[in-house]
């Protein structure tokens, strides 16, 4: 995207992506962790730290 000078939405269209949050996050990753942090894999949510919640007794 730097090298060749493609804003967000010219870079959505090459890799045929439709959320501008998906680039935008990349981008700050990359800025942030260089190329090796787009090789890790992050899924989902971070947990939140609270206990999971417990059935009440009947």
């Amino acid at each position: 995207m730097r090298e060749e000078g493609l804003s967000l939405s010219e870079t959505m269209r090459r890799f045929n992506i439709n959320c501008l949050g998906i680039i935008k996050r990349w981008k700050r990753i990359y800025l942030e962790e260089g190329p090796e942090g787009l090789a890790v894999e992050r899924r989902g949510r971070k947990n939140t730290g609270q206990p999971a919640k417990l059935p009440k007794e009947i």
